[in-house]
Order: structure tokens, then sequence, then C-alpha cells
């Protein structure tokens, strides 16, 4: 740009083409000044999150060793025996008002202390329920939602059930009081292993469901293989 002004029309007298030349320079240096604190900025972001990763970790491998022992003194997933049913029980579609009746409160401190453990311990597992939560409100498929002590009960059109940190994912066609149970037991194992529950329980969970729909003899004793029979378990299902 700087070369096309040395050969400016002749009309341009020598101050004028020297001022032309100037701020064209001028413009061309702002230019570059812009992508060079841009790049400038990008590093230093990039430096912060990485320094925020590293300072972080040690937290978060503090959580990982001390919440678990934190959940078993507090009774942070106390099972939930005091109100149990039947396995054969509650077997017909229920009304979800209706089963949540059913479940017992927690106390106050042991609820608080369960949003503290979703917030972090169980932060995986959140952020897909979350993400989960949303892609069902966009297409339709959420029917109704109840809370119940510090988790959120979500019914859906498909015929699902999942259990992802504080949320529970239960299809109209198979809500039950003991599916409810069986997903809240699930929320249970989420406390006590924390990001691991995705890799432990929820891995094999889907494995498992995997196999069940296409062999009946597996799906025969689903319930009486880990971890399903520990959801059981932890949810009150005698």
């Amino acid at each position: 740009m700087i070369a096309l002004v040395s050969k400016a029309p002749k009309g341009f007298g020598g101050k004028s083409s020297f001022l032309v030349s100037q701020i064209i320079r001028l413009r061309a240096f702002d230019f570059e000044s812009d992508r060079a604190w841009s790049r400038f900025c990008y590093a230093a972001f990039m430096k912060a999150k990485i320094l925020a990763v590293v300072a972080l970790f040690p937290c978060w491998m503090a959580l990982l060793m001390v919440l678990p022992a934190y959940a078993d003194s507090t009774e942070i997933f106390d099972l939930l025996v005091v109100d149990s049913v039947p396995l054969d029980a509650a077997v017909e579609a229920q009304d979800l008002a209706t089963i949540i009746s059913n479940i017992a409160p927690v106390s106050q401190e042991t609820e608080v202390r369960r949003n503290i453990a979703q917030a972090t311990f169980c932060l995986p597992q959140n952020v897909l329920g979350t993400l989960l939560y949303g892609l069902l409100q966009l297409t339709g498929s959420v029917l109704d939602t109840a809370d119940v002590n510090e988790v959120t009960i979500i019914v859906t059109r498909p015929p699902i059930g999942a259990s992802l940190g504080r949320y529970i994912f239960l299809g109209k066609s198979v809500l039950t009081e003991n599916a409810v149970r069986h997903e809240y037991g699930h929320t249970m194992q989420g406390y006590k292993h924390g990001p691991f529950y995705l890799l432990f329980e929820g891995l094999v969970s889907f494995v498992q469901a995997a196999f069940s729909l296409i062999s009946p003899s597996f799906a025969d004793s689903y319930f009486d293989r880990w971890p399903e029979n520990e959801a059981n378990e932890l949810g009150g299902i005698t």
C-alpha cells in the first residue's frame, strides 16, 4: 500500500503525498498491532487455563479421596430402607406425585451435603445430565418433572431409564415406584464413586442393558447383577 502512495497522482502536492503515506503507514501499524494483541490475549488465555487446571488438580484429587469418607460419616448416601418396598411391588405405571409421596424425605442437612457433592464430586455426570435434559426439552420429549429430596425426576416420552447426577430420567411407560427407587439407588452410587460413576456403574449398566435387548435370558437376571442389585438395595427395594 505504501508503494502505491509513492505513485500518487501529480495533483498531490509534496506535503499531501507525505500526509497520505503517513496515514496509510499508521493504519497498517494499527492492523498489525491488533493482530499482535489478539495473539497475545489468546496465548495468555491458554496459559491461564493450563495454570488453572494444574492449580485445581490437587484440589480435585483431594475431593476424590476425602468425599467418600465424608459421605460415609454423614450418611450422604444413606439407605432408603426405612420406607422400602418389595421387589415385585408397584410394577404398574403410576402417577409421579403418588410415587414421590411414598419416598421419605431426607433431612435438610443431608440434602445440603448432597447438593454440595453434586456440584463438586459428581460434576461430570451432572454435566451430562444437564445436556440430556436440554436435548429432551428441545425435542419436546419431557412430559413431567418433579423434585424429590435433592434430585429431579424427569418423565420422558422415550422409554428410557437413567440416573445422571441430580437428574433421574424415566420413560412414561416404565414409570413405577420401583423404577424411581432403582434410579435413585444409582444416584447413591454416584455419591460413593463420584466422577468414576460413569466409568464403573454407568458403563457396566449400559453394556448390560444393551445385552438385555438382544438376549432375553440375560435380561431375566439383569437386576441380579452388579450394579443393578446394589442400586436396588440403596434405593430401598427389598
